[in-house]
């Protein structure tokens, strides 16, 4: 069964505000994002939530009927797969976490980004996984505001993002590339930090760019982007300093290097799919423990 022979789903926005409540770890993550969002918004949030995955979907079913072109999301089963059908392909999970030393308090000090790699199938332990880690000590960058308690969660999806593009590139053969937690965070509340300065972009790159003309063309493509496009917008008056003295405004460089994944995972023939895994514990679904879906989403959307 696919997304056009699911002809009993009713696209209507109460039945889907019915459907939102019987999830609880949907419920619970709304809620905490309507909390984020200025206080005017705040009572329509599910409402409007609620229209936007109704138009979704409507566009979903029109794309799969032929009457429309842009296809923004595919949905497939995958119930009936097995170990034979995926035979071979290559898979790479990144997960980072953060080292932590008890002083007067808690305190990171050191980013740990994991790779994990598989290939399915596959006899030899040797030829089957491959596992690499990178650290960054946190006091080793000059950017950034230490002060804040999110500047290790800048550093975290900078480095998760990096060690991503670093798979897509040194794995010819990869097939999924799987991230610890969403693809994409509500970034807003990430605003304001000090630019990164290019010795930190080094110290990024120096774990995750096996050539050093990649991390040079890196480099060189955002600052290009950054003083034609982005720094004219968000700090017209700081502009051709930041160009000039080559600093790296975190959620830009972060913007930019999703980018650089989705361009590449697209080059590849098949592309390569990108997701992201989110822990919902034991939360029941429908009286049963919750498992992973039989339905997988393909997002064809161009960022």
């Amino acid at each position: 069964m696919n997304f056009q022979d699911d002809q009993n789903q009713s696209l209507t926005d109460e039945k889907l505000l019915e459907d939102l409540q019987r999830q609880p770890h949907i419920m619970i993550k709304l809620s905490e994002n309507a909390l984020l969002v200025a206080e005017s918004l705040r009572d329509n949030y599910f409402k409007n939530t609620a229209k936007f995955i109704t138009h979704l979907r409507g566009a979903m079913r029109q794309a799969a009927r032929g009457e429309r072109q842009d296809q923004i999301l595919s949905v497939q089963a995958i119930n009936d797969l097995n170990w034979e059908d995926v035979q071979g392909e290559v898979v790479t999970f990144i997960d980072g976490g953060l080292g932590q030393v008890q002083m007067f308090s808690p305190v990171p000090i050191l980013l740990r980004v994991g790779s994990y790699r598989v290939k399915t199938g596959e006899r030899s332990i040797t030829e089957r996984e491959h596992f690499d880690y990178y650290p960054i000590i946190l006091g080793d960058l000059e950017g950034g505001s230490k002060e804040r308690k999110d500047f290790p969660d800048i550093v975290r999806i900078t480095a998760e993002l990096l060690g991503g593009l670093s798979a897509l590139k040194r794995t010819p053969d990869l097939r999924v590339l799987m991230f610890h937690g969403p693809l994409v965070y509500m970034m807003s509340g990430y605003a304001g930090h000090t630019p990164f300065t290019e010795r930190d972009i080094d110290i990024f790159l120096h774990q995750y760019a096996e050539q050093p003309g990649l991390a040079e063309q890196l480099k060189k493509e955002f600052l290009q982007e950054a003083g034609i496009e982005i720094y004219p917008k968000i700090a017209p008056d700081r502009c051709d300093e930041w160009v000039e003295r080559r600093l790296f405004e975190p959620l830009s460089w972060i913007a930019f290097l999703y980018r650089q994944l989705i361009k590449e995972a697209q080059q590849r023939k098949p592309n390569i799919l990108i997701a992201g895994v989110v822990e919902r514990g034991e939360l029941p679904y429908n009286g049963k423990k919750s498992k992973l879906s039989t339905r997988l989403i393909y997002s064809s959307y161009s960022y």
